[in-house]
């Protein structure tokens, strides 16, 4: 993200803040999900930055910045909560200008509603010193604790604390909550990991390593003493010390593998899996995420498995940003009932809120009880008849046209669709999750066009038998609306590498999703010409097919990136009595949980209403 980028969101969160305050001024009193008025009011106008560095329990330093809110220039006089950042990003950077910018400058409208805010260098990165010798190591986990615990005992501090965050942010927001800090009362957490094997080792495929690594140090501030920067040049030469991600993944490409740079099974440890039921009751925890990212899943199982007060919020979003969720609002109510007190009636409303891509205009937020769960709607590939389907306008021919998706199970002589000589993928990747172009290197199998609106709210399903000349396969597949107007865009993805088919019984709550081991043990290469099923659970996500849409699986071995993997020089996809692929939909309903609830009953039942033309 650019200082040009941050700059702008900065202006952004300040007009939100203002016309919260204008509906503040008003008396008006209101909280409900993305409105909040009449319970905060902004009552600082500035803010003064200081930073130093803190020293944990291992005599490590970190650099941490502290943002204390001014009214009229003078600093405020009472404690306050604090809301404190976690990054490998750098907590702060200078341009040439000299203007200091702070590495997440959203989270500094609270300061004007009576917060002080801190950002921090996780050690080996910024102006912390220290080595990491992996990401979201015990080091990492301890020191949230120290810098938790150190915020609570400033003396404008009320000993309340918070942490906030998305991606690597969101995660050691996480270890603060796994730290059991007594002092941190509340996350704010944007799609981050559960479980780490499956999020960096997705499929049984290792992660070519996270972005941190190559984040310039150049322009990062150093702490107020550090006046001629030689500690901070000092701690440059202990960041010489950081294991690359990409190496750390690869070094154990098995869930049960003993890392060699922290000699622990890191994909467990390094989890927040294990410790949800360890976790205090007095922590809130909301967590937020979109379909279009990377690690959606992750959003779902963290917010299931929570046992602690809880929220979710979920969207149609890429990696980290919300378009239409009013993010600013609902950490501010979230934060003020957790860390100020209020009863603002957050905690007590539906404690899920997910916007459904593509309903009635206006309508698309649902209110629920939980992220759905429902019984699916099963569709058996069918190879051959995919002619009968009308060309799309701006729709990209498919490698191979393997058939269409239809209910009836195939018949015992239903032929195969083989996938060979494949081109290189150049799909549509925007924040690491595929968004469109796979059709062109894959086989696609299309369900006719729908009769009536259909929602899917949930994670699709598919078992796919195949074959192939070689002793393993990577597999990649996805799940596709194709616009009856023509274009097509993924809407969830699935990945597996098929000698990692093993599935078994999983740490934590899928609700009856398919779960492979990936341990070593469990490894079976596949035998050349034997066909074998394997079960990918897809992404989740939120939907609207209209009528006339069609609704398309996409299957290659191609992984979407430049990045070698294994892909075989033919696959062979069965679908007959004896070998049935199939693709489970998720069919569910929430269109009378709309929150203009009166004005979609309509629409749930089917009723003629007001709708746009697309």
């Amino acid at each position: 993200m650019g200082f040009a980028w941050r700059r702008d969101l900065w202006i952004a969160v300040l007009l939100t803040m203002g016309a919260m305050a204008a509906w503040a001024q008003s008396g008006q009193r209101r909280s409900e999900f993305g409105s909040y008025s009449g319970y905060s009011a902004p009552s600082y106008d500035g803010y003064e930055r200081n930073s130093q560095y803190v020293t944990v329990r291992d005599g490590t330093q970190i650099a941490v910045d502290v943002y204390r809110p001014t009214r009229s220039g003078r600093l405020a006089d009472q404690p306050l909560p604090v809301v404190w950042t976690f990054t490998p990003y750098n907590r702060a950077t200078r341009d040439a200008a000299g203007v200091v910018t702070a590495s997440e400058a959203a989270q500094l409208g609270l300061l004007n509603y009576g917060y002080a805010l801190a950002i921090a260098d996780v050690r080996g990165k910024g102006a912390s010193f220290g080595k990491r010798n992996g990401p979201a190591d015990a080091n990492e986990t301890n020191d949230a604790y120290d810098i938790t615990e150190w915020l609570a005992a400033r003396p404008w501090s009320n000993g309340k604390v918070g942490m906030m965050g998305c991606s690597y942010f969101g995660a050691t927001a996480l270890q603060g909550v796994r730290s059991g800090a007594p002092h941190l009362k509340a996350a704010f957490v944007g799609t981050t990991m559960f479980d780490q094997y499956g999020t960096f080792a997705q499929g049984g495929i290792t992660s070519d390593g996270l972005l941190d690594d190559s984040v310039s140090a150049q322009a990062v501030v150093e702490v107020d003493a550090d006046k001629d920067r030689s500690r901070l040049a000092a701690a440059f030469a202990e960041h010489a010390g950081n294991t690359p991600t990409g190496r750390f993944f690869a070094a154990t490409p098995f869930r049960d593998d003993l890392n060699p740079y922290t000699t622990t099974r890191w994909w467990e440890v390094g989890s927040f899996y294990p410790y949800v039921d360890k976790l205090g009751k007095d922590v809130g925890i909301y967590v937020y995420g979109g379909y279009n990212d990377a690690y959606a899943d992750q959003t779902i199982l963290k917010y299931w498995n929570l046992k602690s007060a809880k929220k979710l919020a979920f969207g149609d979003w890429p990696h980290c940003e919300t378009p239409g969720f009013a993010v600013d609002v609902e950490r501010l109510r979230f934060f003020d009932y957790w860390l100020k007190g209020i009863e603002n009636g957050v905690m007590s409303e539906a404690p899920v809120h997910v916007y459904v891509s593509r309903a009635q205009d206006g309508r698309e937020w649902r209110g629920l009880d939980d992220w759905p769960s429902p019984a699916r709607t099963r569709y058996y590939l069918a190879a051959g008849s995919a002619n009968s389907f009308p060309p799309q306008r701006g729709a990209q021919k498919a490698w191979v046209e393997g058939g269409s998706l239809q209910l009836e199970p195939p018949s015992a002589d239903a032929g195969t669709v083989v996938l060979a000589n494949v081109p290189n993928p150049q799909p549509l990747v925007i924040y690491g999750a595929v968004r469109g172009s796979v059709d062109p290197y894959s086989a696609t199998f299309t369900l006719p066009a729908q009769d009536r609106w259909r929602e899917i709210v949930g994670s699709p399903v598919l078992r796919l038998w195949v074959t192939t000349p070689a002793n393993d396969a990577d597999l990649y597949v996805y799940l596709e609306h194709v616009h009856r107007l023509g274009g097509a865009q993924v809407i969830a993805r699935g990945v597996l590498r098929a000698s990692h088919r093993k599935t078994g019984q999983a740490p934590y709550d899928t609700r009856g999703l398919p779960w492979q081991t990936h341990r070593r043990a469990d490894v079976l290469p596949l035998t050349p010409g034997e066909a074998v099923a394997v079960e990918i659970t897809l992404s989740p996500v939120a939907y609207t097919f209209r009528k006339g849409d069609l609704l398309r699986l996409a299957v290659t071995t191609r992984r979407p990136t430049s990045a070698p993997g294994k892909a075989p020089e033919a696959l062979t996809i069965w679908s007959d009595a004896s070998h049935p692929s199939w693709i489970e939909l998720p069919d569910v309903d929430t269109r009378s949980k709309a929150l203009n609830h009166d004005a979609a009953v309509g629409e749930a039942l089917h009723l003629p209403i007001a709708r746009s033309s697309d």
